[in-house]
């Protein structure tokens, strides 16, 4: 018998689906298709065993919609008849469970959204749609107009089940499969990007599979038809009153949602998606845009140093490390600057700037903003104005440019003041310094502490090394200053300036032996054991040459008292 299925129910002269066995055989049947509703005829009159009775259609044609229709017609009939459905799991990880109405609407017309769901479950004032897939799913206008006005609704999935009510209802009462959740109202809305620091960042890399690339963006801001920026953020969007278009390529947007509950513009079916790179280009500088027409300040974050306060006194003291960077506000809308402009082209320039601030008719204190936004960025090439780049590569760092101060995350000051008047306590400083501290019994440890920490000692300190000028390798560090003390005659293991020393693999481990234990019987690990006024001991020449070329330049504070 083939696996053909077969329409067995059909709608008669009520509307009401029937079964091909409870009426007339032949053209007399009185029914029609429930997709096309042209007139059927029932073939009932032979013997099941060799021929399924079924419907067929009067033309002859072959209607491929017809059982899909009859199985969705069944469907609502039993949730209207049984008053119940199991939910979806939820979109916060609860499971699904059985969930009864108080009473069940099918194909209401909504005022609101002009739209007509297949079944609306009542509950005291709360309300469920129900929608059933047959071929298509619920498309992305349709979702988008459903978030906007705050209705719950779960789409169920009938494409599997056989034209069977018994089959149906089980299907639709006992199982949470192949069911979603258009609008979950149960969890808080959650939109892209707000939320842990990083979570939709679009860059990813995947060293496993030799490929990296970028994440797609999930777009949360869009321009309305009346070229007002819109986001999601704001929770005042709307698609049955307005329309919402793409701010990289001008398309017609939706609002769509994706498993985790998580809501987003995206492009109608009929629209090319636009590049994601481009996306966040743009809605940067329609953020920042939007931000200073509709704020009484707009405010730069400023990045400038501060000095330590005790640069006078402390021998210590290097100027480039020695130093705090602060953010400082600034408003420019307080100092003048009344003007944004996008896409500001200077005269004698070849490319236009994203954004321009300006105050007054002369261009020459503008301050220019230009826009990173991973493969979008147009080198801004002039020398004169001040220029604050920003990078942006990702849905929360949209959020942030639109929060905060401009400037304040990942951005590059250009031609602006560095350095402000005023002090910072060396504790909000605290640089980082190596020293070398020696001890009188022979050991020796070399530190990186914070220039606050300096004075802090044993009381057998012996001899200190400060690197003053900067810091330079552990190893190359303890070298230079084993060979100091060397050179003075201090007691000390100089195992490391010996040129029996040398480096062996055990075990997975690289460890440091002396390459005359077996011969002379000295201490198989030197280090270890702290030797002193080893008779075997030769002076490393090479690496001792080796160090001293390499850091010839290097500056260190010796104090060979026992007070620092």
């Amino acid at each position: 018998m083939s696996n053909k299925a077969y329409l067995t129910y059909a709608l008669d002269h009520e509307g009401d689906l029937v079964h091909v066995d409870k009426v007339p055989n032949g053209n007399e049947c009185g029914c029609v298709c429930p997709h096309c509703k042209s007139p059927l005829c029932a073939k009932n009159g032979g013997d099941e065993e060799k021929m399924i009775h079924h419907f067929a259609h009067l033309s002859g044609a072959d209607c491929v919609g017809a059982v899909e229709s009859a199985l969705h017609k069944m469907a609502k009939d039993i949730l209207l008849e049984t008053k119940c459905v199991y939910l979806p799991n939820r979109l916060d990880g609860r499971s699904g469970e059985l969930h009864y109405f108080d009473r069940v609407e099918v194909e209401f017309y909504d005022k609101d959204t002009h739209l007509r769901p297949d079944s609306i479950g009542y509950n005291g004032n709360d309300s469920l749609w129900v929608e059933f897939k047959r071929t298509h799913a619920v498309d992305t206008k349709k979702k988008g107009k459903i978030i906007s006005v705050h209705i719950d609704c779960i789409e169920i999935d009938l494409s599997g089940c056989q034209l069977d009510p018994v089959a149906v209802k089980d299907f639709l009462v006992n199982s949470s499969e192949k069911r979603l959740w258009i609008r979950d109202g149960s969890i808080k809305k959650r939109i892209v990007g707000r939320g842990s620091k990083g979570a939709y960042c679009d860059r990813f890399d995947d060293y496993n599979n030799g490929y990296y690339g970028y994440r797609p963006v999930k777009r949360t801001y869009a321009k309305d038809e009346k070229g007002q920026l819109v986001a999601l953020q704001d929770d005042h969007f709307d698609m049955n009153e307005h329309s919402y278009y793409c701010l990289a390529c001008g398309k017609e947007l939706t609002i769509d949602v994706n498993e985790n509950g998580t809501f987003y513009f995206t492009h109608i079916e009929d629209n090319e998606y636009c590049k994601d790179d481009l996306y966040l280009h743009e809605a940067a500088k329609e953020i920042v845009f939007d931000k200073f027409y509709h704020s009484d300040e707009f405010v730069i974050s400023i990045p400038q140093n501060q000095s330590c306060a005790e640069r006078t006194s402390c021998k210590f003291y290097n100027e480039e490390e020695c130093c705090k960077s602060n953010s400082f506000p600034y408003d420019i809308k307080k100092h003048g600057y009344v003007e944004c402009l996008k896409d500001f082209k200077f005269p004698n320039q070849k490319y236009k700037n994203d954004l321009m601030f300006k105050r007054s008719d002369s261009l020459k204190d503008a301050i220019i903003l230009s826009v990173d936004a991973c493969n979008i960025c147009v080198d801004t090439i002039n020398t004169d104005n001040r220029i604050i780049e920003i990078r942006i590569d990702s849905d929360y760092s949209l959020d942030i440019l639109r929060t905060e101060p401009l400037g304040i995350r990942r951005s590059l000051f250009i031609n602006f003041r560095k350095n402000k008047e005023g002090n910072v306590p060396r504790t909000e400083i605290n640089r980082r310094i190596q020293k070398f501290q020696l001890y009188s019994s022979g050991k020796y440890y070399l530190d990186i502490i914070t220039c606050s920490e300096l004075n802090i000692r044993k009381p057998s300190t012996e001899y200190v090394i400060v690197y003053a000028s900067r810091t330079i390798d552990l190893y190359d560090a303890i070298i230079y200053a084993l060979n100091k003390c060397f050179n003075l005659k201090k007691k000390a293991c100089y195992c490391e300036l010996c040129f029996f020393l040398t480096k062996v693999n055990s075990n997975g481990l690289t460890e440091k032996i002396c390459k005359r234990y077996r011969t002379k019987g000295t201490p198989h690990y030197p280090l270890k054991a702290g030797v002193q006024d080893c008779p075997h001991f030769s002076l490393n020449r090479g690496l001792i040459e080796k160090i001293k070329n390499e850091y010839a330049d290097l500056e260190t504070i010796d104090i060979e008292m026992k007070t620092l």
